[in-house]
């Protein structure tokens, strides 16, 4: 799953959540559809568990490549190691919102009075996240930048 399209997913969950816990209607199944939501939570937690060991697996190769005389080489191999653990930070955070997020529901499922303060706990992890991703977001997109303009330099310096 796509970095993009699991933050949306994630996002999108936890505005779910955030309408289930804020809502005073009664908890019945019909009208809150926990069990699905919490059920597609662990399911996604589930993901971001094998992605983020995948992802430990690619950096474990880059740490290993031996080093390059070449220094645009060797940079293009330091920018990718770093997006690499840039991209394993953010699903990494997006796990500890997700487990966050389930705490969160199973304590109301089992104390529905306990919803304000959880609704106030949630908002203010969302506020948050959304700011923390956003930072990965424009960090991420630095190295992206850094790394087509060093490859650049690499193609131009073989083709002379």
């Amino acid at each position: 799953m796509s970095m993009l399209r699991m933050t949306n997913v994630f996002v999108l969950l936890l505005t779910l959540t955030m309408g289930i816990i804020g809502t005073s209607l009664a908890a019945n199944e019909e009208i809150h559809p926990l069990p699905s939501i919490l059920s597609d939570i662990e399911r996604h937690i589930a993901e971001l568990t094998i992605n983020i060991e995948k992802i430990s697996d690619r950096i474990r190769f880059l740490r290993e490549v031996p080093d390059s005389k070449d220094p645009l080489i060797q940079e293009i191999r330091n920018l990718d190691l770093r997006g690499w653990e840039l991209h394993q930070e953010q699903w990494k955070l997006q796990l500890e919102g997700l487990r966050f997020t389930e705490g969160l529901l199973r304590k109301v499922q089992d104390h529905p009075e306990e919803k304000p303060e959880a609704l106030q706990a949630w908002l203010g992890r969302l506020k948050d996240f959304k700011e923390t991703m956003n930072d990965y977001r424009q960090q991420r997109t630095g190295i992206e930048v850094l790394r087509i303009e060093t490859e650049a330099k690499l193609i131009e310096q073989y083709l002379r």
